[in-house]
């Protein structure tokens, strides 16, 4: 299972996403929804598998573009 955890800029956790089985299905549902994400604070974003603790990886919503544009 996978969840996104929610950062504000100060980077505090401020929530997670729902879980996903995994992580193809984890990212679709983040492409669709950076962009509220990002307009509602959320600064940086970590994928997280939940089954066994460990981080994907850790990214920006800073950039103007979105995360992974240039």
């Amino acid at each position: 299972m996978f969840e996104w955890a929610l950062f504000d800029a100060t980077g505090a956790e401020t929530g997670v996403s729902a879980s996903f089985e995994t992580q193809v299905d984890a990212e679709a549902w983040f492409g669709t929804n950076w962009e509220s994400l990002a307009a509602g604070g959320t600064a940086d974003v970590a994928l997280r598998n939940t089954e066994d603790g460990t981080e994907a990886y850790k990214m920006s919503l800073a950039s103007e573009e979105g995360p992974g544009r240039p």
